[in-house]
């Protein structure tokens, strides 16, 4: 295939062995309990903010997005103040729990829900549906949790707690605030005050202490989302001079959108594999997803790269791999292609420390000693980089270079270029494997750095870079791209196209000729 060592039939059974992730082998079916804990945890949501709103003829309107039985809260909001207190209730739509899993386990959108406060309790006024794109943070598989773990809680409640220290209203006036509330999955990282507006004089009162689990249920069901996001609330409160604090309520919660530069199929490739990654982490079986993750270099490239650019990995990357960061800062398809190329260079064992340490870096952060050992694994990873190919590396990268040939990049082709046994013709590199440490940032299997040609070419080609052999260490990147061109300009006629003997021998010697005239003069030069 790079005319060093005799091109080898690679067995269909051979080609692209990788194992496939877990998630693709899963039972839906059992799926089913999973999508009933879903609408459980959205109603429990629901009610821990319908549980601060004692105003009778209140409306709260609650926005999902409903994909696959999931539902991922996108906003909630409350109407102004209703008409007097109806007293405390537990009641919240009765019968709820029991219809809606039905209700949105075919939809696919979004829907909105409308709640109205009555003197008993909180009954469905109205459900509907409107058309949408799928907002990133909405997750699509469903997952057996019915609430939040005890470390979200004590962070949302902590995030309440520091937020509301700081609010204040003028005696006997009002106040609205802006306050942005920073996620990451389930995490709460904090929150900062977007806007802050009173009427009435200097702020002085403080607000009272219920506001801290009123702020604590606004987040809460925000959390059930994908990735890094911010929630903004809209807060408004009121003092009442004869009152020792002011009144404040939570009035809107929606999460924002704001624009993102990655390409949009790198986005959306990388949230799908980080939903499943999440579930498969988290709730499932981690031995057999990081056994998958090892075996898939094509998935473990995509969601390295993609985390790159969608979750500020790229400065830890950068802090431990200084040449590998620039290469793969690029992002896009082009970056995931050439790490999947790289990765045939690393050893199993190493694969799998990768995927665990970056895993946990995105997903949890890592300790002190686990960021040491990331370190030392990027700078071995460096060193491969001037490392000559091994064999068994040489041969994951032909397989692979035959299976994306005939299968991505020239499917037209695999029915035109066959042998008289019916086999594909071999898949020739360009720039021929030996020489891949030369060329840092070459993806030695991009596209086009690869031809199908008959196997009475491929021989040619190996006898032409074979001769080039000669140079031993004294051939540099430039020279290896002086006898690319030889090739290319003698034998071009013959890459991707059908091989005819009976018109083509005669041409096929000659060119071969010209060729190793060309390369033994430039080997001579080299050798002086």
């Amino acid at each position: 295939m790079d005319g060093i060592e005799p091109e080898e039939d690679i067995p269909a059974e051979e080609v692209g062995r990788d194992l496939p992730p877990p998630w693709e082998t899963r039972d839906t079916g059992a799926d089913e309990d999973t999508r009933r804990a879903e609408t459980t945890a959205a109603l429990s949501g629901m009610r821990g903010v319908a549980s601060h709103v004692e105003e009778a003829s209140t409306r709260l309107v609650f926005r999902f997005w409903a994909q696959n039985g999931v539902l991922t809260l996108l906003s909630w909001k409350r109407d102004a103040a209703g008409t007097g207190s109806a007293g405390k209730s537990a009641a919240f739509a009765p019968g709820l729990e029991t219809h809606l899993p039905t209700y949105v386990e075919t939809r696919t959108g979004e829907i909105a829900l409308t709640f109205q406060r009555e003197r008993h309790g909180w009954g469905l006024r109205a459900l509907t549906t409107s058309e949408s794109s799928k907002p990133l943070e909405a997750r699509t598989l469903p997952v057996r949790r019915t609430g939040v773990t005890a470390d979200t809680l004590a962070q949302a409640h902590a995030m309440a707690t520091q937020l509301a220290k700081g609010l204040r209203v003028p005696d006997g006036g009002s106040a609205t605030v802006l306050a942005d509330v920073l996620l990451d999955d389930e995490r709460v990282l904090g929150a900062t005050t977007a806007r802050y507006a009173s009427h009435g004089g200097a702020p002085i009162r403080e607000p009272s202490p219920e506001l801290v689990a009123q702020l604590t249920q606004a987040i809460l069901p925000f959390t059930h989302g994908l990735g890094p996001r911010t929630v903004r609330l809209t807060l408004e409160a009121e003092h009442h001079r004869a009152e020792r604090h002011a009144r404040w309520r939570v009035m809107e919660a929606e999460t924002l959108h704001p624009a993102i530069e990655a390409p949009p199929d790198l986005v959306a490739e990388h949230y799908a594999l980080y939903e499943h990654i999440l579930r498969e982490w988290r709730e499932e079986t981690q031995d057999a997803f990081l056994q998958a993750g090892v075996t898939s270099s094509e998935f473990l490239a995509t969601w390295f790269i993609s985390s790159l650019a969608l979750r500020g990995g790229i400065a830890l990357f950068e802090a431990v791999a200084p040449r590998l960061a620039p290469i793969l800062a690029r992002g896009g398809s082009e970056a995931v292609a050439w790490f999947r190329s790289f990765l045939a260079r690393v050893r199993p064992a190493e694969r799998e420390q990768f995927h665990r340490l970056w895993t946990k870096a995105q997903t949890q952060g890592l300790s002190v000693a686990e960021k040491e050992q990331l370190r030392k694994l990027m700078a071995h990873f460096e060193k491969l980089l001037d490392a000559k190919l091994g064999r068994d590396a040489s041969d994951d990268l032909r397989k692979m270079a035959h299976k994306d040939f005939y299968g991505k990049f020239h499917t037209n082709l695999a029915k035109l270029l066959l042998d008289e046994r019916g086999k594909p013709y071999p898949v020739h590199h360009r720039i021929p494997l030996e020489y891949a440490h030369l060329f840092e940032r070459l993806n030695i299997n991009a596209r086009e750095n690869l031809w199908g040609v008959h196997e009475a070419v491929h021989k040619k080609l190996n006898n032409i870079w074979t001769a080039f052999r000669r140079a031993k260490g004294k051939a540099n990147e430039q020279d290896v791209q002086k006898v690319a061109a030889i090739v290319d300009r003698h034998f071009g006629r013959w890459f991707n196209q059908r091989y005819e003997a009976s018109h083509s021998a005669s041409s096929l010697t000659k060119a071969e000729a010209d060729a190793l005239d060309e390369v033994k003069a430039l080997v001579d030069l080299l050798l002086k």
